[in-house]
């Protein structure tokens, strides 16, 4: 009985001395979204045949991001009257109260829920858009994904680009429907440095 408890109290001690060892989890790696050099672009169909494209400049948030977990988060803001064409009478029509009311909704934000890996490569972003208001889940594919040392300064950042699609009429956007077309095809390219 006595070397029985004695066998347990050793095994525990050298459980807990394993475990203690063991090195701490690391936190996800937390990125701030560099506002100068990311854009997100949009693409819609209007009149049947004609493509019009544009952009928004200033993105910003924050990527978490843990590789080796195959986990992290992002969250997006984007200033919708910074809407860019090359047409300031599209880009008013835009920013008007048929399309994002700009003025009463200035933001646009998707906020992730999920990551998704195919072995270790990220390849789907699955979130919540907010736009004039209205909240709808959108999937996001992951083209690029990469994070490491910046040759130039040797910060730690990512570069990242991702593609989706929404119906621009889930968002209360149907104004001149369908002489303009529903789905808008989104585009970011993100570039984050290392808080």
């Amino acid at each position: 009985m006595v070397a029985r408890e004695l066998l347990l109290r050793c095994g525990a001690l050298a459980l807990a001395a394993a475990l203690y060892a063991l090195p701490s989890l690391a936190e996800p790696a937390v990125y701030r979204i560099d506002a100068t050099r990311t854009r997100a672009e949009f693409t819609v169909e209007h009149l049947g045949v004609f493509r019009a494209q544009g952009r928004f400049p200033n993105v910003s948030g924050r990527l978490l991001y843990d590789a080796s977990a195959h986990a992290g988060s992002v969250d997006l803001e984007i200033p919708v009257d910074s809407v860019a064409t090359g047409w300031d009478t599209r880009d008013d029509f835009i920013r008007g109260t048929s399309m994002f009311d700009a003025s009463q909704y200035p933001r646009m934000r998707f906020r992730s829920t999920r990551f998704e890996f195919e072995g270790e490569r990220l390849v789907r972003v699955d979130g919540d858009l907010t736009l004039r208001d209205v909240t709808r889940p959108v999937s996001l594919t992951v083209r690029k994904l990469e994070c490491g040392r910046s040759a130039d300064d040797k910060r730690e950042g990512c570069v990242a680009e991702a593609a989706g699609a929404i119906r621009r009429r889930e968002f209360a956007m149907d104004a001149w429907w369908p002489l303009i077309g529903d789905e808008v095809e989104l585009r970011f390219h993100l570039i984050a440095v290392r808080e």
